[in-house]
């Protein structure tokens, strides 16, 4: 799950880096899909550790 969550975080991060240098909308929404998901793991994993 680490590592997933590591690759959700670094293609999030290079699509806003792409949107911010070619001005593109859609990729913009795809590293927030990306860094979203990355946090319900987070979340997903925490929950599962407390009980």
């Amino acid at each position: 799950m680490m590592a997933l969550r590591l690759a959700l975080i670094g293609a999030g991060v290079m699509a806003f880096v792409f949107a911010l240098r070619t001005g593109t909308e859609w990729v913009r929404w795809v590293g927030i899909g990306c860094l979203a998901g990355a946090l319900i793991i987070r979340l997903v994993e925490r929950l599962r550790t407390r009980r």
